[in-house]
């Protein structure tokens, strides 16, 4: 029984010892492991570094090549050796080759593509086109800036005028802006259409026109209507009319005859059935 005492003893050293053992070494391994997380981790913070420096030194790389882009440009409108000067309409114009064909697929690529012998002035060298002189400054201000002057824009006279010089040079940029006024107006426009649509439910009588000139009648645009009788549905008869159109206050009453002309008239005070009569300077007929 002692010998089996001392046995267990002994194995219970050995045990001991061997886990004691093994705990030094998933201590070892765990700071080793620790010690591969954070170098790890520095080389990360390093890579991150590096790569936002690189991308810096990239942006100024790419901010550098766009200034000597620009100034490439800059320089080639410049030179003598594409430099032209153009008759319009009886003003004179000096400018470069680059710039007149800024614009792909215009007026000025086909001038200046080769196929065509130019007819020069022997006194000066310049090309005659028959276009309106003064308004040439613009389309040249516009070829060599890609804007418009806010002169241009404010004034629908002179808009309509240079649209005009921008549809003949096939200047199609140039048009898009020109245009954009047009755009929004027709889009303010359509806006303002679905909304009187809206205000109008439920009625079959009126085209989307005949609701717009009655509002333009009526003067308030936001006015919202609600449909309180309808022939065809609610009867012809004058006993049907007044049961659902008397004391409603304000009302557009619209008539389709037999030829579908549309008619009507507005007034500001209800309906009765009294034959009494009234006046209202607010009424009118369309």
């Amino acid at each position: 029984m002692e010998s089996n005492l001392d046995t267990i003893q002994v194995n219970r050293k050995k045990l001991k010892t061997h886990v004691e053992k093994v705990h030094e070494d998933i201590s070892s391994k765990s700071n080793e492991c620790n010690d591969y997380i954070r170098t790890t981790e520095n080389l990360c913070d390093q890579a991150t570094q590096t790569n936002g420096d690189l991308e810096n030194k990239l942006a100024n790389v790419s901010t550098e090549e766009k200034k000597w882009k620009d100034i490439k440009r800059k320089l080639a409108t410049t030179s003598h050796k594409g430099m032209v000067t153009l008759n319009v309409g009886g003003e004179k114009y000096t400018t470069s080759i680059d710039t007149l064909t800024r614009e792909k697929d215009s007026f000025f690529t086909v001038l200046f593509s080769g196929r065509w012998e130019l007819e020069r002035n022997p006194n000066d060298n310049s090309i005659f086109i028959d276009r309106e002189g003064d308004l040439f400054k613009y389309i040249l201000a516009y070829l060599r800036t890609d804007k418009i002057h806010n002169d241009v824009m404010t004034n629908e006279s002179l808009r309509q005028l240079l649209l005009i010089e921008a549809e003949y040079f096939y200047l199609q940029n140039l048009i898009y802006i020109l245009t954009e006024p047009d755009r929004k107006r027709q889009q303010k426009e359509e806006e303002e259409l679905l909304i009187i649509e809206k205000n109008f439910p439920n009625g079959t009588l009126l085209q989307l026109e005949h609701k717009a000139k009655l509002y333009e009648f009526f003067g308030k645009s936001n006015q919202k209507w609600e449909l309180i009788y309808k022939a065809t549905r609610d009867g012809f008869r004058a006993n049907a009319f007044h049961l659902n159109c008397d004391n409603k206050g304000p009302t557009i009453t619209i008539i389709q005859s037999n030829n579908n002309y549309i008619f009507g008239g507005y007034t500001n005070i209800s309906w009765t059935s009294s034959q009494n009569r009234q006046n209202d300077s607010g009424a009118f007929l369309f």
